[in-house]
């Protein structure tokens, strides 16, 4: 279990990634409560796109941390998400930012394109569903604070910041 070997967050690295992770809840909240509000079927038991991936030093430490503290166990699922327990996650509070941001319309900036990309779920939106800019998820601003918590994070701890830890490796 690699979760184990993850060192604790600084308190400077706390509080920065509690601020992240307050302020991106804050803009979900406000897309959420726009019209979006009647396209967005996610909700407890909505678990399809909970499936087994990687997460950033950073965040898999705060998942190990929780896992332990709650004495969650990894679950095999197949190719559902580890953390998961009967349709709902078991860390759920310190859930990763791409787990707070799944069933939204996520957009980035590709500069070179000079275009917004946008990704969707498509149980929520169809592919002619008419979104606005005010609608959007614009993630680059804080996946960018994320990737630089993480270089202190794993600076301070002397771990590879280019390493992604699959979520299952964080809990027993």
């Amino acid at each position: 279990m690699i979760g184990k070997r993850l060192k604790r967050l600084s308190p400077a690295i706390g509080r920065a990634y509690i601020q992240l992770i307050m302020e991106l809840d804050e803009r979900i909240s406000e897309i959420s409560a726009t019209q979006l509000q009647k396209q967005l079927k996610c909700g407890p038991g909505c678990d399809g796109c909970c499936i087994q991936f990687s997460v950033l030093p950073l965040e898999a430490a705060i998942v190990a941390e929780a896992a332990v503290a709650k004495n969650v166990n990894a679950e095999n699922n197949g190719e559902s998400c580890s953390l998961l327990k009967d349709g709902l996650c078991s860390v759920y509070e310190v859930r990763p930012v791409i787990c707070r941001t799944q069933g939204l319309p996520l957009a980035y900036i590709d500069e070179e394109a000079g275009a917004i990309e946008v990704s969707a779920c498509p149980v929520n939106f169809p592919d002619d569903y008419p979104l606005s800019h005010d609608e959007l998820m614009f993630m680059d601003s804080y996946n960018g604070r994320l990737a630089q918590l993480n270089v202190q994070y794993c600076t301070e701890n002397d771990i590879d910041c280019s390493v992604r830890i699959p979520l299952a490796d964080c809990v027993c």
